[in-house]
């Protein structure tokens, strides 16, 4: 017997170490190359959900934008201004107050002032036309005028009527009958013109003897605002605990001299300046 090979069993084992290596190397690439790729991947779709996320928010803010000026275009301003007539008719429907006691001056009375700053917002002529007298109600000016404010074909109207009607008492009767002809009067501007209607409640002093009259024609004028969608000014908000917007009584007033001087019923020039701020305010709606 020949003795054992011990080079040729070294040099076996050589090459099985070497091929041991080489398998192992390969497995320990390919795991490397695999976990890269799933690394790869992992910030792929973390970039990829940013990116979405951020595509997500950017139409969020923009239809909150978007809503914000869809809003701004409704109010009664926007809408006045979007018409393409450079002179805007202003009709101010109403008694005694529209008429302008007692204001300081005629030209400083609340439908003044309101055709003022509906000029100053919409950057058009307003043409004022006063369709009032001392004294009046419902039913014995609004109705028979109506027509006469029709025909003037106005973009803006202020119905100011129910202080004179409240003193004729708060039966259902009377109450029903003043709905119906305010509703009336109402309906037929809405029907015979495209003018943006304001309705305004009564006017009393704070101690006044009719405000529990005024109160309960007040809820009749906002019930037919709200069925005919017209926006109202509640004048009850300015002389409901204020006593300085009245009187004092006694001054003689140039341009109302031939209704007497100053009383304490009436708004004197701060209740007038009140009451077309509560307008400008209407108008931003």
């Amino acid at each position: 017997m020949g003795g054992i090979d011990l080079k040729g069993i070294g040099l076996y084992l050589r090459r099985y170490l070497l091929l041991i290596f080489g398998v192992t190397s390969i497995i320990l690439l390919l795991v490397a190359c695999q976990k890269t790729a799933s690394e790869s991947s992992h910030n792929h779709e973390s970039s990829s959900q940013v990116r979405h996320q951020s595509a997500v928010k950017t139409p969020t803010k923009q239809r909150r934008h978007t809503a914000g000026n869809q809003k701004n275009s409704n109010t009664i301003i926007s809408k006045l201004k979007r018409q393409t007539k450079t002179q805007l008719k202003y009709v101010a429907f109403g008694d005694s107050l529209t008429v302008g006691l007692f204001a300081d001056t005629e030209p400083q009375d609340f439908a003044h002032q309101f055709a003022n700053q509906l000029q100053k917002e919409t950057g058009k002529t307003i043409q004022l036309t006063k369709v009032a007298q001392v004294g009046k109600t419902v039913a014995n000016l609004a109705l028979p005028q109506v027509r006469s404010v029709i025909a003037q074909q106005p973009d803006v109207v202020t119905i100011e009527f129910g202080t004179n009607d409240a003193v004729g008492g708060t039966d259902a009767a009377t109450l029903d009958r003043f709905r119906a002809d305010l509703t009336a009067v109402v309906e037929q501007l809405q029907q015979g013109t495209q003018a943006q209607l304001i309705l305004m409640t009564t006017w009393s002093p704070a101690n006044g003897p009719y405000v529990a009259n005024d109160q309960a024609f007040d809820t009749q004028i906002k019930a037919v605002a709200a069925t005919h969608h017209v926006p109202v000014v509640d004048m009850h908000q300015i002389w409901g605990t204020d006593t300085s917007v009245t009187g004092p009584s006694g001054k003689r007033i140039p341009d109302f001299a031939q209704w007497g001087p100053r009383d304490n019923f009436h708004p004197n020039q701060t209740g007038h300046d009140l009451i077309a701020r509560q307008l400008a305010q209407i108008i931003q709606q």
